[in-house]
């Protein structure tokens, strides 16, 4: 370890090198030296394969903001000029290290989705005018929502593992949706809504807080920034918060539209991105919540008729009972539209004039 961190650009003489964090993707260390720290990854190149792409990505995301003085991730150059080194069949990259910053894994409060919010609308403001032809999409039509539902289509024809009698209202329940799967996709195709960069995986612990002021520092997690539309980032962050820990829940009343969370996240987000956004997008903020949940819905039970060849399970019908769980939330989220664009509308009064 301590060889290869001696072909970066580090500064000082390394003191300690430890294991850190808990991320499923990508193996961490924190690196000490006399004058700085440091976080280094091994990068996992079996789910991101494009690794040069990847961070090329991170390089041109993190030089745009650093150049508008937005806190972000700084990377640190290898010695030969590279944004990682390879070692055999390994990747190897570093940041510096965020100093007296906490990253929680569970929501605490309102205050701190409105915070979430105000990091996601910061750096998706921070990038609105980003060249985003030189970014590389480096998991290709990830929420190419129309195309998702062409592989659940394919998957329900097949029922490659006889399971679709398990499965029959909730395949009935989103094909019935197909209009929703064009709502976003095609908007950005004719331009309605504007081609940013989308970070896609927008979940309250890749936000950096403060752990003193509870303020967001910047985001986190870089490694699959796309282009694509905020409403993908924003919609994913909701459901996500929404769901919370019953992501693949039994009990499916859990899965409610919690209506003060979503008044908080919209009004910290459109305080951020209120110069940036049009009227298109500002009308489909509640939808963008409703596709994702009905996208990962189709995702999940694709893969459980496929046979499980994607995510992984701890049980046979695991990926029925988590896309059971998202077309829950998105039947609840149907109930509550109008109250949703009510609430979009009330906040978008206080920054849009």
């Amino acid at each position: 370890m301590k060889q290869l961190l001696e072909r970066f650009c580090l500064q000082g003489q390394i003191l300690n090198i430890e294991s850190h964090g808990n991320g499923h993707i990508n193996k961490t260390f924190l690196v000490e030296t006399d004058q700085q720290r440091y976080v280094f990854q091994y990068v996992n190149h079996n789910v991101f394969p494009d690794i040069e792409g990847l961070m090329n990505n991170i390089r041109l995301v993190t030089e745009h903001l650093l150049a508008k003085g937005q806190k972000t991730l700084e990377i640190v150059p290898a010695k030969d000029g590279r944004l990682f080194i390879q070692d055999g069949e390994d990747y190897f990259r570093g940041y510096k290290f965020i100093p007296n910053c906490v990253c929680p894994e569970k929501l605490e409060s309102l205050d701190m989705v409105r915070e979430a919010a105000r990091g996601f609308g910061a750096f998706h403001q921070g990038l609105s005018d980003i060249e985003v032809k030189d970014i590389v999409d480096v998991i290709p039509h990830f929420h190419d929502t129309k195309k998702r539902f062409l592989d659940f289509k394919a998957a329900v024809d097949a029922d490659a593992k006889g399971r679709l009698e398990n499965a029959k209202a909730e395949v009935d329940f989103l094909l019935s949706r197909e209009k929703d799967y064009s709502l976003l996709v095609d908007a950005l195709a004719k331009g309605e809504i504007a081609l940013s960069i989308t970070h896609n995986d927008p979940k309250i612990n890749n936000v950096a807080f403060d752990k003193d002021s509870g303020k967001f520092i910047c985001v986190l997690d870089l490694d699959t920034v796309m282009k694509g539309t905020f409403l993908y980032d924003v919609g994913d962050g909701l459901r996500s918060l929404f769901t919370g820990d019953n992501e693949d829940s039994l009990d499916l009343n859990k899965l409610v539209v919690d209506l003060p969370l979503y008044e908080a996240y919209i009004d910290g987000y459109l305080s951020m991105m209120a110069p940036v956004v049009n009227k298109k997008e500002i009308e489909l903020l509640p939808y963008s919540v409703l596709v994702i949940a009905e996208e990962l819905a189709m995702r999940f039970l694709g893969d459980y008729l496929n046979g499980d060849v994607y995510f992984g399970v701890a049980y046979p019908r695991h990926n029925l009972v988590r896309a059971k769980t998202q077309i829950a939330l998105a039947q609840n989220i149907l109930t509550h539209l109008d109250d949703l664009a009510k609430i979009t509308a009330d906040v978008s009064k206080k920054y849009i004039r």
